[in-house]
């Protein structure tokens, strides 16, 4: 009996409470409190910092591209001498082409292991100028 008399004097409780509502409300988005000139200025200065990164980025990548071209050319010249060593015979033709094929194989992979060319910065809109509003100057004798 103390059991259910307990329960009944939670359940009346939990009735009577009022849940707590959460706000509802989004929360509005940060403002920039900087005026169009100077927020301009800053995001001039991170692309400045963006652009450098990115020119440092495609040097590199061309320093590579051209690593890997010179060993490709380095392989088929090696290939071309062996073919000339071993004569005109169609073996020699078929190593030739086989060892073209793997070069050519070899380089594409290495091209794909640097990955996705780097993507240049887009630089900031600088704000607009407010136009001025003109009215042409009434003389002061004339009337239309």
């Amino acid at each position: 009996m103390r059991k259910v008399g307990l329960l009944v004097a939670l359940l009346s409780l939990s009735l009577v409470t009022v849940p707590a509502s959460a706000d509802t409300k989004p929360t509005p988005a940060p403002i920039s409190t900087f005026s169009p000139m100077v927020q301009y200025e800053m995001d001039l200065q991170k692309f400045k910092i963006e652009m450098k990164e990115y020119q440092e980025a495609r040097v590199l990548r061309e320093q590579e591209l051209r690593l890997i071209l010179a060993e490709f050319n380095k392989s088929l010249r090696k290939a071309t001498e062996d073919s000339r060593i071993a004569g005109k015979s169609a073996g020699s033709k078929a190593a030739l082409a086989s060892a073209r094929a793997a070069a050519a194989t070899a380089r594409d992979e290495a091209v794909a292991l640097l990955g996705p060319e780097p993507v240049a910065p887009t630089p900031p809109i600088k704000p607009m100028k407010v136009a001025k509003v003109y009215s042409p100057p009434q003389k002061p004798g004339k009337k239309n």
